[in-house]
């Protein structure tokens, strides 16, 4: 026997169903990037899942220190989307974060970190030169090109950035100035004790000149803390 129903009510199961969004916040880690140095970015993502059975758009915003933000998602019903923010960090912003993402009453939090740019301590760092024998072209016939390979290494406590000077002192008197490269090219580059860089130099020969015509040249590569000096040989070429 079927339940009486009330004068006027609406038998249908479906009537009596409200048309709504519902959604959920979740923090998404994996995704995220919570720990940078100074400069670089910080991304917080997050997940929205809309429960509800009715397409929706989720207003989620950012508080991370000073830095806000907000976020519109659109999530369709029985649906997840994921969003992201970002924050850009400079110098000065070094320190420990609380972020937080909220969607209405939903807050979810995450620590973030940014590490301080490295002091490097220049009176510590003590860069030592060694010319690599076995890499460099020192003795050549008059128009070919002299290529010289030095290893500086930093035998200090602490790390630093090599500063480089190179000449040639030509048999005649004349000086020529050396044009250092420093391996992968990035001479600001910090190098940390007991490690070391490669320094580069290629110098073309020949009768002009600017260039070393045939003698015996003294060649001198120096760094902030330490020289060292080698006899470089041009040959005439044969008649």
């Amino acid at each position: 026997m079927p339940w009486p129903v009330a004068e006027g009510a609406d038998t249908n199961d479906d009537a009596d169903v409200i048309a709504e969004a519902s959604f959920s916040l979740e923090l998404d880690e994996a995704s995220s990037t919570l720990s940078v140095d100074e400069g670089q970015a910080v991304e917080v993502a997050f997940t929205v899942e809309n429960t509800g059975n009715a397409d929706g758009t989720a207003t989620v915003t950012l508080t991370l220190g000073e830095f806000t933000d907000t976020a519109e998602i659109a999530v369709a019903a029985g649906s997840a989307e994921g969003g992201s923010f970002t924050w850009m960090t400079a110098e000065g912003d070094a320190g420990t974060y609380s972020a937080e993402v909220v969607l209405g009453e939903t807050t979810v939090t995450a620590d973030v970190v940014v590490a301080g740019a490295p002091i490097i301590d220049e009176e510590g760092a003590f860069f030592e030169l060694s010319i690599v024998t076995e890499a460099s072209t020192l003795t050549v016939v008059e128009g070919e090109s002299l290529e010289v390979v030095v290893l500086g290494t930093n035998t200090g406590t602490t790390e630093g950035i090599i500063e480089l000077t190179g000449q040639i002192t030509m048999e005649g008197g004349g000086i020529v100035g050396l044009q250092l490269q420093t391996e992968g090219g990035d001479a600001e580059t910090p190098v940390a004790p007991g490690q070391g860089v490669r320094i580069e130099a290629t110098l073309p020969t020949g009768p002009g000149e600017q260039e070393l015509s045939a003698g015996t040249h003294s060649l001198e590569i120096s760094s902030q803390h330490d020289s060292v000096t080698t006899e470089v040989v041009v040959t005439a070429p044969a008649e």
